[in-house]
């Protein structure tokens, strides 16, 4: 229909808004070369097709003018150079003759596939044809030609660019692809003449043969073929493109000479190389003498006979019954008997062995020993529903099964026996047996191995099989064998294990008296010593502690040992100092070597009547001492030397050391001889409870009985959430560890416990400290000569001010040079938040320089924990308090001294971390106090990490003899060093 051209004036505008003035001017030339060809136009809707410029192709564009939108099928959600040409031919269209617009004579034109054959060669020559008769070769791309022709024509086009064809001989693959996208309109002649094409295959196929004795295998052209070319044939006037199906070249050119197989490699023939082809290429079979597929199906064969040990099951995969082949375990196929050739069916082998391991629970071809209660299982319950042959015979009577239940009969009987000091101590021995007294019994560790193995019969002493009690194993069996392996050879119960005796009893038995009531002393119910700390124990123990060393000394007494696992801060070295202090040497104390300088402290400020050897370093040496502190690293290294000494005490401090079993370190420790035992450690389990498993058996070993036992009787119980499991663990390790928490032992005013954790620096460190000490030193000592006493505040804090910074981390010094060099006080504040943070406690870590905050910030980043930080940079001061106190809040508080130390209450933390040394302690007391203060309910612990045998040292040594000048000074530093002498400041430096 005709159009007004200015119908189209109001969507003009509209898409000429909308286009960029680039996309614009584009259309305006698409729309003058004529490649706008008008196709309909109802009155509500103009349907069009542009030609993209250099490209063969046209899109379809549609107008609606009375909406005044546009759409086309490029995929341009916006408005696209397309629609703007489209409109806009369409209204010089409609100027000129108020119709539809027509493209250009260029664009309307038929693709012709010219293609000449040099015997089995095919060539192609592309030809472009007008209405007008008009012809022109095509020598690149339709899109260089600038010509438009249809989908067929683009799809070949793109191919023929993609190969970089430009006419000529056609490789017979890019033949084969062509003609696939050329059937139905495309023009095409061969040598002249028009020819149709067709995308259908002419697949070529195998055919076997018979050959004399053996088979042919060879590829053959299909019927009806005219004439055969590389990668096509014509066939009744239509060029097809050629298959072979998926074979490579070289089976190719294998099978089109033929390939003749032997009588003897006919089952390689028909089980593997006929199969594989057959899912590359068709293959018909022109022979009666090679069976189907289908006409025999494998099987699994049994076959039995008995044997001393038990009975003996062998199977394999046959054909036929009788079987006229066999697989072998090499899975090589094998024919016995030369009638007939099976025809492989490797598929139904697969399954038949998968039914056969899925009801036997053994591979097919593996020999098979049965023990006579397993034997008479198989015979019973298995066999039965096997579907295959099954050859031989067995004696019914060999593999009997009685019908009787072996019930466990427990009885228990006190006895005597001497302990270690000669003393004589009541004991209990336990009798045990499965089944009616003098017949149809079994052994009980026969049973349980039955029971541990997963078997359902157990064998009888008096001949033949029962059925396990399995429902009263399922029980009591993981207790039974906790008992089992606690008792000696003459059946007496270890001491150790007395609460697992009368838990067993109160489960399917009776309780003696006598046992009860032991194990109630056992338990602490009664009987614990109200005896004095010793003598030379110069402390004043708190009443929690007291009662700490009174239960050590009750361990003592019972020759039992046991896990003091008090929160940290309660104070649990001077308890074990006491137990220490009550017995004649030689101790061992085992603990990480960065608290062995804290233990020789320790004892020389609580015990200083014992005498003391620090077992480290080149130079150590064992000696004549009541105790001997050492380390893990060394525990290892010099287990040899150390397992010689007859110890009375072994102390393992921080003992989740050896919370692998399997590690070099515990079983180090479990190695080394002892009286007494102690472990030491707030956090007895960290991750899995065979941790404590590991602890118990340095302690005494069998208490949790074997580690395959722990784990069914606890550990996989209490991980499903049985409450029973855990109440059952937590009786039986009761006697054995004391914990108590800071919240537990507080009753008024919450304790303060106030700590120095000292830090020993690693050989990197100390190279690094030693020079800026050197350096420090021999400034300072110029300083004093030049200028005098007290003219050198200023040297004399910048010299310790590097120094200081050396102990805390190398890399606060200025120049880079200590970098790289690793800090071994973060570390050790590293290995205490994770104590405290996993116990549910929070902490405020304070230090003078934020540089020290800044190289905390990644270490808490390393350890997953959440922090805020206070310094002289934080605006919102309050917001970051009230954060922290929330009980949600994080669990740890960074603080800059001077920014932090007063003027805040900070209640929600209970441990205080002082990074650094402040000169003044009362201004270190006010910074604790932003925790320990009115409103604070639990106890408090302080710690300060000093670097051992550094000036850190020295400055806590003068914070004691000069604390009327630190209260003075008010945390004054220039006042502080001011107040000191000359003297007094070089014998800092030259003790540092």
């Amino acid at each position: 229909m005709a159009r007004n051209p200015e119908e189209l004036q109001p969507l003009l505008q509209i898409l000429r808004q909308r286009a960029s003035e680039r996309m614009w001017d584009a259309a305006v030339r698409l729309a003058r070369s004529g490649g706008v060809e008008g196709l309909s136009d109802d009155g509500d809707e103009i349907a069009l097709r542009v030609k993209s410029q250099s490209k063969p192709i046209w899109h379809e564009v549609f107008l609606w003018p009375e909406d005044g939108d546009a759409g086309c099928d490029c995929g341009r959600e916006d408005v696209c150079v397309h629609c703007c040409a489209a409109v806009i031919a369409m209204r010089q269209g409609g100027v000129a003759s108020g119709g539809l617009p027509t493209p250009r004579e260029t664009y309307q034109v038929q693709v012709v596939y010219v293609f000449t054959s040099d015997g089995p060669q095919i060539s192609l020559q592309r030809e472009a044809h007008w209405k007008d008769g008009r012809q022109q070769p095509i020598r690149r791309s339709l899109g260089e030609a600038n010509l438009v022709a249809t989908r067929a024509d683009t799809q070949a086009d793109r191919l023929l660019q993609r190969s970089g064809f430009v006419g000529g001989k056609v490789p017979p693959e890019l033949l084969r692809t062509l003609l696939t996208f050329l059937e139905g309109d495309a023009v095409a002649t061969l040598n002249g003449e028009s020819i149709h094409v067709s995308t259908e295959p002419v697949t070529f196929r195998v055919r076997v043969t018979d050959d004399e004795e053996g088979f042919r295998v060879g590829l053959y052209r299909p019927p009806g073929i005219q004439k055969l070319y590389r990668g096509a044939a014509m066939m009744e006037g239509t060029l097809h493109p050629t298959s072979h199906g998926n074979l490579e070249p070289q089976q190719r050119r294998m099978l089109v000479r033929g390939v003749t197989y032997g009588p003897e490699e006919v089952a390689s023939l028909v089980g593997e190389t006929l199969p594989k082809l057959e899912r590359r290429i068709p293959v018909d079979i022109h022979t009666e003498r090679l069976p189907r597929a289908d006409s025999l199906i494998p099987q699994v064969r049994v076959q039995l006979s008995e044997e001393l040990g038990g009975l003996r099951v062998l199977s394999e995969v046959v054909y036929g019954d009788p079987p006229v082949a066999r697989v072998t375990p090499a899975g090589v196929f094998e024919s016995l008997t030369m009638d007939v050739v099976p025809a492989r069916d490797a598929v139904g082998e697969r399954v038949v062995q998968r039914e056969y391991r899925e009801l036997c629970q053994r591979p097919v071809g593996v020999p098979w020993l049965l023990r006579p209660e397993d034997a008479a299982r198989f015979l019973r319950d298995i066999l039965p529903h096997h579907k295959g042959p099954v050859e031989g015979s067995v004696d019914p009577k060999r593999f009997v099964v009685k019908d009787v239940v072996v019930l466990p009969d427990l009885r228990v009987q006190k006895v005597m026996r001497a302990r270690k000091t000669g003393e004589q101590e009541v004991a209990w021995k336990l009798d045990l047996a499965f089944g009616s007294e003098g017949e149809h019994q079994a052994d009980p560790h026969a049973v349980l191995s039955a029971w541990r193995e997963g078997r359902t019969l157990v064998p009888l002493l008096d001949g033949g099989y029962a059925p396990l009690p399995d429902d009263w194993l399922q029980e009591h069996g993981p207790l039974l064998q906790e008992l089992l392996d606690a008792r000696d050879k003459e059946g007496v119960v270890d001491r150790q294990a007395t609460a697992a005796l009368v838990e067993l009893l109160e489960e399917v038995s009776e309780v003696p008296p006598d046992l009860q009531k032991l194990r109630s002393f056992l338990e602490g119910g009664d009987g614990l010593p109200d005896v004095d700390p010793p003598a030379t124990l110069q402390a004043d123990l708190r009443g929690y502690q007291r009662a700490g060393y009174q239960w050590l000394r009750f361990l003592r007494d019972m020759d039992l040992h046991g896990i003091l696992a008090d929160d940290m801060g309660l104070g649990k070295t001077v308890q074990a100092i006491g137990a220490l202090c009550d017995l004649e040497g030689p101790h061992l104390v085992v603990a990480p070597t960065s608290v062995i300088q804290n233990w020789a402290l320790e004892l020389g400020r609580f015990a200083p009547s014992l005498s003391v050897n620090v077992y480290h370093g080149p130079s150590r040496a064992l000696g004549d001492h009541r105790v001997t502190i050492t380390s893990y690293a060394l525990l290892r290294l010099d287990l040899n030397l150390l397992h010689e000494v007859p110890w009375t005490y072994v102390v393992l401090d921080e003992a989740q050391a050896i919370k692998n079993p399997a590690s070099q370190t515990a079983k180090s420790a479990c190695a080394l001889p002892a009286q007494h035992r102690l472990v030491l450690t707030g956090t007895p389990i960290e991750n899995r409870l065979e941790e404590l498993w590991s602890l118990f058996r340095f302690l005494m070993p069998g208490l949790l009985g074997s580690r395959a036992s722990f784990r069914d009787r606890f550990v996989r119980p209490v991980e499903d959430g049985n409450p029973n499991a855990r109440h059952r663990l937590h009786a039986r390790i009761r006697p054995y560890v004391l914990r108590r928490l800071k919240s537990q032992v507080a009753k008024e005013l919450p304790a303060l416990t106030e700590m120095v954790i000292r830090c020993t620096m690693g050989p990197e460190q100390r190279k690094v400290y030693d020079a800026v000490r050197l350096t420090a030193r021999r400034d300072v000592q110029q300083a004093l000569a030049q200028m005098g006493e007290k003219k050198v505040t200023f040297q004399v804090l910048e010299a310790l001010l590097r120094m200081r910074q050396a102990c805390c981390d190398p890399s606060l010094l200025p120049g880079g040079i200590g970098d790289v060099v690793a800090s071994s006080k973060l570390d050790r504040m590293e290995e205490l938040l994770v104590n405290i943070v996993s116990e549910g406690h929070r902490v405020l870590i304070f230090s003078q320089w934020t540089q020290l905050l800044d190289r905390v910030e990644p270490r808490l980043e390393g350890l997953g924990v959440d922090w805020v930080r206070l310094d002289g940079a934080t605006r919102d001061r309050q917001g970051v308090i009230d954060r922290f106190q929330d009980p949600l809040g994080p669990p740890v508080f960074l603080l800059s001294l001077k920014a932090g130390g007063t003027g805040l209450n900070l209640t929600a933390a209970d441990y205080v971390l002082h990074l650094d040394p402040w000169w003044n302690p009362a201004v270190e007391q006010q910074a604790t106090d932003r925790a320990h203060r009115i409103g604070q309910t639990r106890p408090v612990v302080s710690c300060k990490l000093i670097t051992a045998d550094t000036v850190e040292e020295r400055i806590l040594e003068l914070q004691d003899a000069k604390r009327d000048l630190a209260e003075a000074a008010l945390g004054s530093e220039g006042g502080f060093l001011q107040a000191l002498s000359g003297t007094e400041l070089r014998a800092l430096f030259e003790s540092a």
